[in-house]
């Protein structure tokens, strides 16, 4: 198989992050919903999508919907299967740049802002990141952990990975401290905080989750202004942290 210059982007996808190419970093989005809703962000001047790797029989009806600039590889399901290291069942797929962080005056900007220091499962922050998005969240702080652009991220998250405003921080608190500013409240999500039902957010709220499994440290849950947690069932001690954080930030967004 001979492919024009972006075929590297496409290879050994199973465990893929971002792809070094000479337009910059990129990521990849896999299979006709992602791939043709990024293609409309790239035509609306909202991400540059660098190229599209189609199978023959998919190639002409997304030929159409090219951003200006993107590169159309076409190849056979097989030399894709070969490419992509694995059996690829989804026939496209497409890579862009990854977008740059907005600046630091959009982070103090936010009114609802998720807060995850340090997760750890990729799974988890796809979720969080579609549950964030489709509550309107105006923006997430990430700390060290998954990179939002992997493979499985991107899938997960349905493509919010690059809709929603991302900032990543090696320091998250010291962000977080920035943020908050005179008016801005910190609440983490906790075993034995406050009632969820009796929690009244504030104008501008950050909701902070913790890392699977031991969650936030007492120095942390210091650092916050209050804790709030979901009452569990006799036998049941805590959710899943993409679960919770779903509830809380719909309580965060409601009336």
């Amino acid at each position: 198989m001979t492919l024009p210059d972006p075929w590297p982007l496409f290879q050994d996808l199973r465990f893929a992050g971002q792809r070094n190419h000479p337009r910059g970093a990129c990521f990849v989005a896999e299979g006709r919903i992602l791939v043709e809703d990024l293609l409309a962000w790239g035509r609306a001047g909202r991400v540059e999508v660098v190229a599209v790797l189609a199978e023959t029989a998919s190639a002409e009806a997304v030929r159409p919907l090219l951003p200006e600039g993107a590169e159309l590889i076409v190849a056979s399901p097989a030399e894709v299967e070969a490419l992509a290291g694995f059996p690829f069942h989804r026939g496209l797929m497409a890579a862009a740049k990854v977008p740059a962080q907005p600046g630091d005056a959009e982070l103090l900007a936010c009114r609802r802002l998720l807060a995850l220091p340090n997760i750890t499962d990729a799974e988890n922050l796809g979720q969080l990141l579609r549950t964030a998005a489709a509550l309107g969240l105006d923006g997430i702080l990430l700390g060290p952990g998954p990179d939002p652009f992997s493979r499985r991220v991107v899938r997960v998250s349905m493509g919010t990975a690059w809709k929603l405003p991302l900032w990543r921080r090696a320091d998250v608190w010291e962000a977080l401290e920035a943020w908050r500013g005179a008016d801005g409240e910190i609440v983490a999500a906790a075993l034995g905080g406050a009632s969820v039902h009796a929690w009244r957010p504030a104008a501008r709220t950050a909701l902070v989750l913790g890392p699977e499994g031991p969650g936030l440290s007492p120095e942390d849950l210091a650092r916050c202004g209050r804790a709030v947690s979901i009452a569990m069932a006799p036998g049941v001690d805590s959710l899943n942290v993409a679960a919770a954080g779903a509830i809380l930030m719909h309580r965060m967004v409601g009336p």
